[in-house]
Formats: structure tokens, C-alpha cells, sequence
């Protein structure tokens, strides 16, 4: 942590060694003097500013951050609305301190809008604020911040990392959706009383008019007393109110996270799923979810209210932050070198091999090759990271300890780091590639899942078909399958022509629709699956009202 020259210090070092350079050429020791002159100030000026340096090596800075609550019902966080993220300075040293800028290490679903700046006195505590865009759902981990501190002059600078890791809750956008618009006939006669009322046939139920007989309307329906007033047949039809279990299957596959950042079609998948949930919670409806790509991932039972709607959104933004083994796309020394850079810079933990022991030691069991050949002792990180867990989930406390994430992977050294990076939010790519045929497996899985405890009235799939037709007589028998279990089934797909951006140019415009129609041929067998066997598939996009869509005929998109 050593002050640097700033620009304006470079600039100024470089006009006095130029001026040193041709008074020295041309003998004018004027040049030379005012040379002199200036490297002593700029040395005089280094000098001065160093104590900074000594004052951060000494903590006697620190920095604080928090987030109020969002402008959303319950001061949630939400997609696209901007949040205020308050930084207080606390200066404990003697020197006025001034923070040139704020650098601020977060996640790549939140941009930052600026670098805020400020002038801390001795002894003083000052607060600013930033503005923060959430640009995904999901839970993001502002990681810390790096503060560039300054001279006076401009002239040099000097750069402190303080980490101070906090997470914050995304929740997914907010889609019109007034009523559920995908109902069952017949609907599921339960325990609660739902809000919507349908007809049924029996005696029992409130009476929702009387009208003329018609041809096929049962005897034991007539209303005697009206037809002996008006002189002619007429029948009481009646109504319930019932409970209707809708099942969602979303699907997490790579196909659905490509795109822009905020704008994929997992991003609208999420989005929909929440507003079909919170749809169907408003009307007392029973709803239940599971998430599958090559299996199923994430799972949540039927039932109702606002607190199963939470864990509905909480499920959802799990698949955004997936650190399974078989579902990222990193070797082992990739991973360890990940969280062992990431505990270089926020816990200031080396866990490097300097030295290699020798070729026929037992300690190389323990130690991993990063991709750029550096060794790193894996049982010191997994130890580590185990501790870590710990802490963050309150293992201190008993009463409030909280129980660690599920994690996948076969390595027993490696699992603790993947937990880690599932809690510290740290990011691992996801598997592009599946083996042939895994898709339609893990279909056909979650299909199994989502009637294994009970048979749901309405099944909504929200996928991009990607893989169901490799296996397609897998395919065939999990849709015969549900189609036997639901009373009505609909896929929703994303629109090949909708998350691709606009373009001006006539060059742009052929790339777009090689791109559309490429898309669309990929989609094409899927889809054509999915109709022989009576299922509705329609479009959906960003643009789109969900309402409308599920409202439309039955036609394929």
C-alpha cells in the first residue's frame, strides 16, 4: 500500500525530467533549476502524503454500507428499479482524508451507477449515497469496496480494498396478471374455499340462476316452483366454489440464460412464474413448482397464502446462483484458484504452496494445480471455507443457526468451496453442453416429481424445448404422463423473435432473421412433440401481456 502518481502528478514529473533533459542538452541551467525545482516539490509533496499510507496500514479508516428498504410493498427490492445504497466514512486518524472515488465489487447482476466522492475530516464520520440497478433476480453480494484517496494537488493517490460483504434480495419483475387466466373446467374440491366459482354438476352449491330446460339438462334439476309460475320447464343450475392446483415447470437449462443480462429468457421465464404464482395465491388457489434441466433442481409441494409465495420466488431465485458440479462449467483447479483469489482479496488468506513437496509425498493428495500452474493446498481452503460457512450461517449461535445449501459434487474437498461460493456469491459459469438425451431425462423427472404428490388441474411449462425431442419416446411417455395426471396442460416458450434486440441496418436485419430462423428450426421438433400429444404452446416474450397470451385460442405458436 504505497502512494502512486496520479495523472496529474505524471504529467507534472514528466514536464520537469523534460525540462531537466534539454537544460542539460543546451547547457541553460535556468531549465535545469526550474527542473530542480519542481522534482523537490513533487518530492516534498510524496513526502506529506505519505501518512495516508501509514494511516490505512494502521485501520484507521472504515467504511460502512447498508441498504433501506426498497419502494416496493414490503420494501422489497425489485428488476430494474433503482435502490440507494448508503456508505458512511469514519475517519480515526489525525489527517484530513479525501476519497477520491468509490469503486464498489459487486455481482455482475447489479450496475453501479457512480463513483461517489468525499472529503472526511479528522475525527469525523461523513455518509454518502449511490445508486444501484438491479439488472437480474436473484441474490446479489455487494463484495466491497476499493477507495482511490488523493492529495490536495491531484498529484498523487493511493488505492485500500475494504471488504465488507452484505447480500441483497432481488425479486423478479412485476407482470400484470389480474386473475389467473389458465383454469381447470371441473376444478379440485378442497378443505379451503377458493375466490372463483365454477359450475358442477350434483345438488349441492349456491344457485347461480334459473333458466329454461334444455335438451339434456337432468330431470332432478327442474325448479318446480318456477315452472309452475311461468308455465313452462325450468331448471336450477348451480355453482361452487372450488380450489384449483396449478403445478408450474420451469426450465433452468443453458438455452434459457442465453441472452442479454436481465433479458434472457429464464429472466421472463422467472418473471411469468412469479406472476402466475402470486395470480394464483390471490385466488386461494393451491400452486406448486419444480425446476429441472438434466434433473430436477429445485421443488416445492402444493399449497396457498403469501408465505408459500415467498418461498415460491426464494426457489426461483435459487437456480440463478447454481454451483452444482454437474451443472458448471469448471475444472477443479479452476475452482480452487476462484476461491482462493477471492480469499486472497477479502480475507487477506493465502492458501498457496510455495514450495512443491516432493513427487512421492502424501501431501500432493491434498493439493490442487490452478490453471496457470500455481499450487494450492485444498484441505487448508475446504477448512476454511467450512469456517466461513459456519460464521455466516450462525453456527455460533445454535438457536439461529441456519442450515448450509444443498450442493452436488462427488469431491468431498471440493464441496465446502462450492457451498462457499453459493453463500459469498461468487459466480461459476454454467454447463453449455449436455450429454445426449439428459434433457428429455430430466423432463420426464420433473414431470415425475410434480405429480408424485397429487394430480395438479392445471400444468404450466415454461421451456425453450431444448433436447426433448433426442429422446422422444422418453418425451412421449412424461407427457402422456401428465397429461393423464393434469385436467390441463400449456407450455409457454420464448419467442425467437422477441429477446433478440432491434436493428437498423440492412446487414443487422439478415443476421437477425438467420438468427430467428435458426432458433426456431432448433425449437421446431420440440414444439411439434409437444402439439401431437395435445399440449398448447404458445409464445411469450418481454413485450407481451401474459394475460392476453393465456388468454388467446388454442393455436401453435
Amino acid at each position: 500500500m504505497i502512494p502512486r502518481l496520479a495523472s496529474r502528478g505524471k504529467l507534472v514529473l514528466g514536464t520537469a525530467l523534460l525540462f531537466l533533459i534539454v537544460g542539460a542538452v543546451r547547457g541553460a541551467p535556468p531549465l535545469v533549476a526550474i527542473a530542480g525545482s519542481v522534482l523537490s516539490l513533487l518530492l516534498a509533496l510524496y513526502l506529506a502524503f505519505y501518512p495516508t499510507a501509514i494511516l490505512l496500514r494502521r485501520k484507521k479508516i472504515e467504511l460502512s454500507w447498508w441498504v433501506p428498504p426498497g419502494d416496493q410493498p414490503g420494501g422489497a427490492l425489485g428488476v430494474d428499479r433503482p435502490f440507494q445504497l448508503h456508505l458512511a466514512f469514519r475517519n480515526h486518524g489525525s489527517r484530513l482524508l479525501r476519497v477520491l472515488s468509490t469503486n464498489i465489487l459487486t455481482a455482475s447482476g447489479l450496475e453501479i451507477e457512480e463513483r461517489p466522492s468525499a472529503t472526511v475530516k479528522r475525527g469525523q464520520q461523513v455518509e454518502i449515497t449511490t445508486s444501484v440497478k438491479p439488472l437480474t433476480a436473484g441474490y446479489h453480494v455487494l463484495h466491497g469496496a476499493a477507495l482511490t484517496f488523493g492529495d490536495v494537488l491531484g498529484l498523487f493517490d493511493i488505492e485500500a480494498f475494504f471488504p465488507n460483504p452484505i447480500a441483497v434480495k432481488v425479486f423478479p419483475r412485476t407482470l400484470a396478471l389480474r386473475a389467473h387466466p389458465v383454469r381447470a373446467v371441473g376444478g379440485a374440491l378442497h378443505e379451503q374455499v377458493g375466490l372463483h366459482s365454477v359450475k358442477r354438476r350434483g345438488l349441492s352449491g349456491e344457485l347461480r340462476e334459473i333458466r329454461e330446460h334444455s335438451h339434456g339438462d337432468p330431470f332432478k334439476f327442474i325448479a318446480w316452483k318456477a315452472t309452475a309460475r311461468r308455465q313452462k320447464l325450468m331448471v336450477r343450475e348451480l355453482e361452487n366454489e372450488i380450489v384449483t392446483t396449478h403445478m408450474m415447470l420451469v426450465d433452468v437449462g443453458s438455452g434459457m440464460r442465453q441472452g442479454p443480462l436481465g433479458r434472457a429468457p429464464l429472466d421472463w421465464a422467472c418473471d411469468a412464474a412469479a406472476a402466475i404464482a402470486r395470480s394464483s395465491i390471490s385466488s386461494s388457489d393451491r400452486i406448486g413448482m419444480v425446476a429441472f434441466d438434466t434433473r430436477p433442481l429445485v421443488e416445492l409441494k402444493f399449497d396457498t397464502g403469501h408465505h408459500h409465495y415467498l418461498q415460491i420466488v426464494d426457489r426461483l431465485l435459487d437456480t440463478r446462483s447454481v454451483v452444482d458440479a454437474d451443472l458448471t462449467d469448471v475444472t477443479s483447479g479452476e475452482l480452487v484458484a476462484l476461491v482462493a483469489r477471492y480469499l486472497a482479496h477479502q480475507e487477506a488468506i493465502d492458501v498457496r504452496v510455495k514450495i512443491a513437496p516432493p513427487l512421492d509425498d502424501a501431501r500432493w493428495m491434498q493439493i490442487q494445480a490452478g490453471p496457470d500452474g500455481q499450487l494450492y493446498d485444498v484441505a487448508a481452503t475446504g477448512r476454511l471455507c467450512k469456517r466461513l460457512v459456519e460464521v455466516m450461517l450462525g453456527k455460533d449461535d445454535k438457536r439461529a443457526a441456519l442450515k448450509p445449501p444443498v450442493v452436488v459434487d462427488d469431491d468431498l474437498q471440493l464441496r465446502p468451496l462450492r457451498v462457499f461460493c453459493r453463500l459469498r456469491g461468487i459466480e461459476l459459469p454454467y454447463r453449455a453442453t449436455w450429454e445426449h438425451g439428459r434433457r428429455a431425462a430430466g423432463f420426464a423427472a420433473a414431470v415425475e416429481r410434480a405429480v408424485a404428490n397429487g394430480k395438479p388441474d392445471v400444468a404450466v411449462i415454461l421451456t425453450d424445448l431444448s433436447g426433448f425431442a433426442e429422446d422422444e419416446a422418453r418425451t412421449k411417455r412424461a407427457l402422456a404422463r401428465l397429461r393423464r395426471a393434469a385436467g390441463s396442460v400449456i407450455a409457454i416458450v420464448p419467442s425467437a423473435n422477441g429477446f433478440l434486440p432491434q436493428v437498423t441496418t440492412i446487414h443487422g436485419r439478415r443476421v437477425r432473421e438467420l438468427m430467428v430462423r435458426d432458433q426456431q428450426t432448433s425449437m421446431e421438433p420440440g414444439r411439434r412433440l409437444l402439439l401431437k400429444h395435445g399440449v398448447r404452446v404458445i409464445e411469450g416474450a418481454p413485450g407481451a401481456s401474459l394475460e392476453q397470451l393465456l388468454h388467446g385460442r388454442r393455436k401453435a405458436a
